[in-house]
């Protein structure tokens, strides 16, 4: 079973809904898939850590949260919103075909 948080669908969609900038999300991402840390995510990023802050500071402010563990906890709720429509569909799917 694949893992929704990591799902590429789940992450673009909150994306999208919150408004991100390709470098929110691909800091958003990193922090999501990988665990990193600001220091980590700069040199990855081949940025500042300050300008990493900087841009966690952002991403916070679109989506209306004061902290790290609030905005992954939204990100968990879609994602588990997002894979129980999808068992949903395939159950019904299911009983369709039967």
């Amino acid at each position: 079973m694949q893992n929704s948080i990591a799902d590429s669908q789940v992450l673009q969609q909150f994306f999208n809904k919150y408004g991100l900038t390709q470098r929110e999300s691909e800091i958003l991402s990193l922090i999501v898939t990988h665990g990193y840390t600001n220091k980590e995510i700069a040199e990855n990023c081949c940025i500042s850590e300050k300008t990493v802050k900087i841009h966690l500071a952002n991403i916070m402010n679109k989506i209306g949260i004061g902290s790290m563990r609030r905005l992954l906890a939204l990100l968990l709720r879609q994602a588990l919103m997002v894979s129980a429509l999808k068992n949903e569909k395939n159950i019904v799917t299911s009983m369709a075909i039967n």
